[in-house]
């Protein structure tokens, strides 16, 4: 069932006042959505699913700060679902101001937080969910600063190295094959947005990425304990690209045996034999980004 919301009380009235202009005219003219087969709702419960989300080239963006960002960076959403609760939170006022800015009344609906939550992978739902397209941004023409993740199967870890390279400067990143998907609700999460700013390629495989990277004159530099230079010790200042393996299984054989991908470790001490991939990725990183920073 979906209506309008008439306001009918003082209380009510009241109530409005504490949230601010754009709160209030939002909880005024956006629909009221109650029922879980209205088709909007079918909608947001399908893109849960990988297959939906490919077939579709939608994605569902959860929270008050990765909406919000979103929208201020200039994407449009095509349809955000949100409760009463999430205009009274803090972040709500600005996340109100974004939405009245971008988008029209029919683009929003408000809905009690228990049928929210539903449509959440959360503990504690922030009661706020928006589907928007799939970004698909142009790769650079030349990019010297790369980053290849193979077969990264959890979406935090995934979404974590994404935010890691977009904050150090990353140009452009290459998913290969059996890497989980970008676009779920779990690595977006960890992600903070960074799959919004950064080109991102999906590829079959090692030897796909290869020919990229040689095409773009990158030298390919693979994180693994056998390696047998310090990631230190790399020259990353001429154009490169950092490949980091699987948590389970480490690089692909296809990597390990490419002979033009040099093999890097980072020191360990205490007995320590490995570290988390996203913490290694990330470390890796900031040290290209060092390096680059000492020849301005």
């Amino acid at each position: 069932m979906l209506h309008r919301h008439t306001i009918t009380s003082a209380s009510e009235a009241a109530l409005l006042a504490t949230v601010g202009d754009d709160a209030a005219y939002i909880f005024a003219t956006a629909q009221r959505l109650s029922s879980t087969s209205n088709p909007r709702i079918k909608l947001l419960r399908k893109l849960q699913a990988k297959r939906a989300r490919d077939k579709s080239g939608l994605m569902i963006l959860e929270g008050h700060r990765l909406l919000t960002d979103a929208l201020d960076a200039g994407y449009s959403a095509d349809f955000v679902l949100l409760s009463e609760e999430a205009l009274h939170a803090p972040e709500g006022a600005r996340l109100a101001r974004s939405l009245r800015e971008v988008l029209r009344a029919e683009q929003l609906a408000i809905a009690p937080q228990s049928l929210i939550a539903e449509l959440s992978d959360t503990q504690t739902p922030q009661g706020v969910v928006g589907m928007l397209q799939q970004p698909r941004l142009a790769l650079p023409e030349s990019p010297s600063f790369v980053l290849v993740l193979d077969r990264i199967s959890d979406p935090g870890n995934l979404g974590t190295l994404l935010r890691s390279a977009a904050g150090a400067g990353v140009e452009s990143a290459l998913l290969l094959s059996g890497c989980t998907d970008p676009w779920g609700l779990k690595a977006l999460r960890a992600g903070m947005g960074a799959q919004l700013r950064l080109p991102l390629v999906e590829v079959r495989g090692y030897a796909e990425a290869a020919g990229m990277l040689r095409r773009w004159g990158c030298h390919g530099v693979a994180a693994d304990a056998r390696g047998e230079t310090d990631y230190w010790a790399v020259d990353w200042r001429q154009p490169s690209a950092l490949v980091v393996g699987s948590e389970a299984h480490g690089l692909a054989e296809e990597v390990l045996s490419d002979v033009d991908t040099q093999l890097c470790r980072i020191p360990l001490a205490n007995g320590v034999e490995s570290l988390n991939a996203a913490i290694a990725g990330s470390v890796m990183m900031y040290e290209v980004g060092r390096q680059r920073r000492q020849l301005r």
